[in-house]
């Protein structure tokens, strides 16, 4: 647990902070209270801790940087790392429904670069319209790289 060593401090400050009962915080990690509790009890021993689910799920619905409840260097020198695309919560001048509209967007330009093209889509649709011996063949054709799924793969339209 070397990132969460004092987790059980954090949480409680940054709950405090945010003005969230113990209550709020187990809704957004869909655990009992007793688990939350359970996150920020004094005594090393009997302290439990969230599984990577349940920490994403408190940082994104509280709008909380992974780093304010992770032991790491969080020095003007040190770098981020743990910001996730979109869900930059260092600037609080937006308000919370113009931060959900800026990650949409970056989320929908993000999408749009790995997504295929129209021209791509109607290939693969044409390739998935062939027999198997025509895959096969389309596949040998196909530069060394390309040749990671085999010729009968299926794959949702």
């Amino acid at each position: 647990m070397k990132y969460l060593r004092n987790f059980n401090q954090k949480l409680l400050d940054t709950r405090h902070q945010k003005k969230l009962a113990l209550e709020d915080v187990a809704m957004m990690c869909g655990v009992a209270e007793s688990v939350v509790r359970s996150w920020e009890l004094l005594e090393e021993d009997k302290r439990q801790y969230p599984d990577v689910d349940q920490l994403m799920d408190l940082c994104v619905k509280a709008s909380i940087p992974l780093e304010a409840v992770l032991d790491l260097d969080t020095s003007a020198s040190a770098e981020r790392q743990l910001v996730l695309p979109g869900l930059d919560v260092e600037d609080d001048v937006m308000s919370p429904p113009d931060q959900l509209l800026k990650a949409l967007a970056e989320l929908d330009g993000s999408l749009e670069t790995s997504l295929p093209t129209e021209e791509e889509r109607v290939l693969l649709r044409r390739f998935r319209s062939c027999d198997a011996e025509k895959q096969t063949f389309i596949m040998q054709m196909l530069p060394s790289g390309f040749k990671t799924a085999g010729p009968n793969r299926k794959l949702k339209s």
